[in-house]
């Protein structure tokens, strides 16, 4: 048995970083677990109540269904949560959660960026930066707190994330293996949206590293950080899996010279059914030569043509008469599985990714 072992293949044998981007209907929220056993969640979702109607498999909000996730892994206590910034679709399910499951520590950018706007109606504050950022203070009590800066690595297990970007500050000096001249930036100038600086400027953007493979989630980073970061030097270098930014919105982020210059191999869109998955962003991930993979959470209701390959969709559109329902709600959407998309990441560089609802997998080799 033990010439048998030895014989086979080193990667038979490798354990994988296992990541599942959860549906959590236009909302954020993507898990890890290491071969240690560490666990680490970017984003939480909605708040209960928000975002997401029940569903059939049982969930009731985000935090449901980051708690199933965690429990199709074996994660018993999430290690590490990390809020890329106090918008209620991705900080939202934090309270709920660590009702759930226990947790280590929180991790965030610091202070809310975002002031209350005269006149919001009570009613309406905890749909805000303002009134989630209040909520999640409340939720911190009794766990470690962890205020990340850009250029700080956290250790997780054998995976290392670097914080490339938080509270609208950069990573001053390009990362090993960048630094190029990013020709792709004179098409894509910065833009000055939102204020220019707002909560989602201050996203806390993560690159990660497993082995040879690096991860990229930064939340909601805006235009214009995402052109600082790529512009005119590439800071980070190249990405093999890009979880993409802002839920596949154009305009406000996915500047094309960003994702250019991380030239990724693989792509896995979180978008929700009337909630992203634009169509300017899914031809700039497209036309990128080095892309192998691009997978997505929900096929879109408005732009249904550009879906493509419906085994590289978790969650695909409800009847008409169903969409027609709930068109006059901003984000909410008609009931459905919730089905995520799993990536199994070897060290070595083999990605594998399966769509949760069929089945459906492939297997990619990174290149750097």
């Amino acid at each position: 048995m033990a010439a048998l072992l030895l014989a086979m293949p080193a990667v038979a044998q490798e354990k994988p970083l296992k990541i599942i981007v959860v549906d959590v209907e236009g909302g954020a929220a993507t898990l890890f677990l290491t071969p240690e056993g560490q666990s680490l969640l970017i984003d939480t979702g909605w708040p209960p109540g928000n975002g997401q109607m029940s569903s059939p498999d049982g969930s009731k909000d985000s935090s449901d269904r980051i708690v199933m996730a965690a429990k199709k892994l074996g994660i018993k206590k999430l290690d590490y949560v990390l809020v890329t910034h106090y918008h209620d679709d991705h900080s939202g399910g934090a309270a709920a959660l660590a009702k759930k499951i226990p947790v280590g520590t929180f991790i965030d950018h610091g202070p809310n960026g975002d002031p209350l706007r005269p006149g919001t109606p009570p009613e309406r504050v905890l749909n805000t930066s303002f009134g989630q950022f209040e909520l999640y203070q409340q939720t911190l009590k009794g766990h470690k707190r962890l205020i990340a800066k850009a250029g700080d690595v956290i250790k997780i297990g054998s995976l290392t994330n670097t914080i490339v970007a938080s509270d609208a500050k950069l990573i001053e000096k390009p990362l090993a293996g960048a630094g190029a001249v990013n020709l792709n930036c004179y098409n894509h100038p910065p833009r000055d949206i939102d204020d220019n600086v707002n909560e989602n400027t201050r996203s806390v953007a993560s690159l990660l590293r497993f082995g040879d493979v690096s991860i990229a989630q930064f939340g909601d980073l805006s235009w214009d950080m995402e052109y600082q970061l790529a512009c005119p030097i590439d800071r980070l270098g190249k990405v093999n899996l890009l979880i993409v930014t802002q839920h596949g919105s154009a305009n406000v982020s996915n500047n094309a010279a960003h994702i250019a210059a991380m030239a990724p191999d693989v792509a896995i869109m979180p978008n929700g059914g009337k909630k992203g998955g634009d169509p300017d962003v899914i031809k700039t991930v497209t036309a990128q030569e080095s892309v192998q993979g691009f997978w997505r959470l929900h096929e879109s209701y408005k732009f249904p043509e550009v879906s493509g390959d419906q085994n590289f969709i978790a969650n695909l559109n409800p009847p008409q008469a169903e969409i027609d329902k709930v068109a006059s709600k901003p984000w909410e959407a008609p009931p459905d599985m919730g089905h995520g998309i799993m990536a199994e990441v070897y060290k070595s560089g083999r990605i594998t990714v399966t769509n949760l609802r069929n089945g459906f997998s492939r297997t990619y080799q990174s290149k750097n």
